[in-house]
């Protein structure tokens, strides 16, 4: 995440945090985690790319197909936080786009700075 800050332009700003949720854990507890794309395979409507369970589902949608399904993956979304508390979300997603990768302005600096403007 270091590096991702560094490359965007954004090494010495502490107004930007670049957070890793390697254990899903934050994505756990804002419901966040990716779920099968009905588009791709009706029968995973809802189910979790990854259970936790080490027994993933044998057909994935979205980026899984590439990214492999055996990590909890999470949804494209930003957030503005002050003090501990979420004063605004955006979270790009759609039925036929769990990812949100088509539609990735939902969750991009012009959108948060509207929605901030409205907190």
């Amino acid at each position: 995440m270091t590096a991702w800050k560094k490359d965007q332009g954004l090494a010495g700003s502490e107004l930007i945090e670049f957070v890793a949720d390697t254990s899903a854990s934050l994505t756990d507890a804002l419901g966040l985690q990716m779920t099968g794309n009905p588009s791709t395979n009706p029968n995973l409507t809802g189910t979790p790319f990854a259970d936790g369970t080490g027994t993933p589902p044998l057909v994935c949608g979205g980026p899984n197909n590439v990214l492999g399904c055996h990590t909890k993956r999470c949804k494209r979304s930003a957030m503005y936080v002050v003090d501990g508390e979420i004063k605004a979300m955006a979270i790009a997603e759609a039925p036929d786009d769990p990812a949100g990768d088509d539609r990735p302005q939902v969750s991009c600096i012009e959108n948060m700075l509207e929605l901030i403007a409205k907190v």
